[in-house]
């Protein structure tokens, strides 16, 4: 595995989607001096890491190890849109509770869609 290729590809894709190292360390619960590291070609990163990283910046994690020089997302989509980057935000967010709070975060975003159906 060439980790600066690798680390390369990453950069490129985070500057594509305008993120900055700590945003992007935020939202794939890195910190942002590994997350450098990475980019860097310093240190590779942890399966999980490297799937986040997929899934964040929506491309296949073939195109980060360097293995196809296609850029396809992981969903198959075009990249990531600003809101498809907040709603993996947010379900990573969500991946940190159990079903009682979820149940109630739930119930919450269903009353606020609602409300916001009426006006």
């Amino acid at each position: 595995m060439d980790l600066t290729l690798m680390g390369s590809k990453i950069k490129a894709e985070r500057k594509r989607l305008n993120l900055t190292l700590e945003t992007l360390s935020e939202q794939i619960g890195i910190s942002r001096n590994y997350l450098w590291e990475i980019e860097a070609g310093r240190k590779a990163p942890a399966l999980n890491t490297l799937f986040n990283l997929g899934v964040t910046l929506n491309v296949s994690i073939d195109y980060l190890l360097g293995a196809s020089a296609e850029k396809k997302s992981i969903s198959g989509n075009s990249p990531a849109t600003e809101r498809d980057l907040e709603i993996a935000r947010i379900m990573k967010a969500l991946n940190e509770y159990e079903i009682k709070e979820l149940s109630l975060i739930s119930n919450v975003i269903y009353d606020f869609s609602r409300y916001f159906e009426e006006k």
